[in-house]
């Protein structure tokens, strides 16, 4: 009976001592407990079908992009399609044009062509602030692209006496049979690269259209600007002296002069 006694005692306290240990407590995390390891992230979940949205995105941005003509086919800019920008910056360009600050308007109106393609009233407006600076190829092609946006529209009488008004200054096909269609890419080209202060680039693009009118005045009066950026001094005051030659009382003729003026002051001539 005693060591019946016993017995019952020590299984008591073996029970006790094993209920006391660490491993057994369920607050522990045992040592060396193995991690789980992570299952692989199928491609298609992990980021693949964003991707793919991405690049849907950008294609149709592309497409977007390369569906109508831009100012420049070298200077691409991708913007989203928004009718409401596109009406302020006509605002504000037709403002800028009203105020006589051409360049500030030909941004604007380049501008919201960006954000809403073949849009009548800046096609119109930008082509009278072409004129205005003498770009008379591009104002007359925005003229006629007026009258095929809207033939009828509000200043269809105003687009086509600008054709009529701007007609002898349209250059034919230039030396070698180049389309004078070059021409008019080339100088938008150039403007683009002008107004972003690229001299390098604007040189390149005037020195095309020379090659194909040799006498036009803004090509003369643009190359000046574009080779005086790049500090090329005694070159610029050439062209700007030959713009004045073919366009004496022109638009910029005052801006010539005073550029040549400055150019003189610089190298220290009479």
């Amino acid at each position: 009976m005693r060591s019946l006694f016993v017995l019952l005692l020590l299984s008591v306290s073996l029970g006790l001592a094993q209920e006391g240990s660490q491993d057994n407590n369920p607050h522990i995390v045992p040592r060396n407990m193995p991690q789980p390891k992570e299952e692989p992230t199928p491609a298609s979940q992990a980021g693949d079908s964003s991707s793919k949205d991405a690049g849907t995105i950008l294609e149709d941005a592309s497409s977007n992009s390369s569906g109508h003509s831009t100012a420049s086919s070298t200077v691409t800019e991708m913007r989203p399609y928004d009718p409401h920008r596109a009406a302020k910056d006509v605002e504000v360009g037709v403002y800028y044009l009203k105020r006589k600050n051409y360049r500030a308007a030909l941004d604007r109106l380049n501008e919201a062509l960006l954000y809403k393609p073949n849009d009548a009233d800046a096609t119109f407006h930008l082509a009278e602030t072409q004129e205005k600076l003498e770009l008379y190829a591009l104002a007359y092609q925005n003229y006629r692209n007026y009258l095929n946006l809207i033939p009828g529209g509000p200043y269809t009488k105003d687009a086509k006496e600008g054709m009529k008004r701007l007609q002898p200054h349209v250059p034919k096909d230039g030396p070698g049979g180049q389309p004078a269609s070059n021409l008019t890419l080339f100088i938008q080209q150039g403007e683009d690269f002008l107004a972003r202060n690229d001299f390098e680039s604007a040189y390149t693009s005037f020195a095309k259209a020379l090659e194909i009118a040799p006498d036009d005045p803004v090509s003369n009066f643009r190359f000046a600007e574009s080779v005086q950026g790049l500090q090329r001094l005694d070159e610029a005051r050439t062209y700007y002296k030959k713009y004045l030659s073919l366009q004496p009382n022109g638009s910029m003729a005052s801006e010539a002069k005073r550029q040549i003026a400055r150019i003189d002051m610089t190298l220290g001539k009479p």
